[in-house]
């Protein structure tokens, strides 16, 4: 195609480099504008540095967090003027021990320099009690939440209507959405589709075993499974992997009848390593009616 007049060929590629490097060097810039920011706020008494004298800026010096960190002052000095340069985790890591920075600053830190944030050191799984109230408010919607490994770690008084209190009165270990979807013969006796969502249950085990590779509590319950649970193994080395996708699930429940839900998972954002699974009928339907009465029944 010609160049239209008054333009040079290639300036239209020129301009979409630009265009694509700017989120780049946004990132950068931010990145640098941070590290100045924690780096002046920084208590100097907390590092172990030799105290004396006043000091004429708040903060750490340059020279100090390169001393501290590990990390050259001529590096970290590019760092701070935003240079386009990779940096490791390592050296952010470092980085945020000097800089004493909390888990939000530190992953912060990492979203900026394009890198994924670690872990926390400790795996917290308590359900805000905010999120409890809030199971609370979503009666009569049956919900419950589940953390990484689908352990059940709170549930409001209608999900204890659709699967019965004797089914959620179970050691911790056994209190699983997995276990006891292909463990209890009753939960299989509920849901007349229960082929079809094991084998959905055992392709989400799969997707999320790829981030569980250090968690014992994971390891844990498939080996539980692959031991106990024939249909389970079976399943398991078909290796499918799903990832969580909104749908309809069917129960047949011996007080009621057939009920047909829609269900959602929701992350708390306050804590990342949970989800809530919401259970909703259709407005209007005889399932909302068949599940209104169910829960109503049951002092809900």
């Amino acid at each position: 195609m010609a160049a239209t007049p008054g333009s040079a060929p290639g300036t239209g590629d020129h301009h979409r480099k630009a265009l694509a490097a700017a989120p780049h060097d946004h990132g950068r810039k931010a990145l640098a504008a941070f590290l100045r920011s924690r780096r002046e706020r920084a208590d100097p008494a907390g590092t172990g540095l030799p105290q004396g004298g006043r000091r004429r800026t708040p903060g750490l010096r340059r020279e100090e967090v390169s001393l501290l960190s590990g990390v050259s002052l001529t590096w970290y000095t590019w760092l701070e003027q935003g240079r386009d340069i990779n940096v490791s985790p390592q050296i952010l890591l470092a980085l945020a021990r000097v800089l004493q920075l909390d888990e939000v600053e530190r992953s912060h830190l990492f979203r900026l320099a394009g890198l994924p944030a670690p872990e926390p050191a400790e795996r917290s799984l308590e359900v805000p009690d905010a999120v409890r109230t809030f199971l609370a408010k979503l009666m009569p919607n049956p919900a419950f939440v589940i953390d990484r490994c689908f352990d059940i770690l709170a549930w409001n008084p209608a999900q204890e209507s659709i699967l019965g209190t004797a089914l959620l009165d179970r050691p911790r270990h056994e209190l699983n959405s997995a276990w006891m979807l292909f463990r209890v013969p009753q939960i299989r006796a509920l849901m007349p589709e229960w082929e079809r969502e094991a084998r959905w249950m055992a392709g989400l085990l799969r997707q999320q075993a790829a981030y569980e590779l250090d968690n014992p509590r994971f390891s844990e319950l498939v080996a539980d499974l692959l031991e106990t649970s024939p249909y389970f193994a079976e399943v398991w080395e078909t290796h499918d992997v799903v990832e969580f996708r909104s749908s309809v699930r069917r129960y047949r429940h011996p007080e009621v009848g057939d009920l047909e839900v829609s269900y959602v998972r929701l992350a708390l954002e306050e804590a990342p390593r949970l989800s809530l699974i919401c259970h909703f009928a259709e407005p209007g339907s005889e399932s909302e009616e068949r599940l209104r009465g169910l829960v109503a029944g049951h002092g809900g």
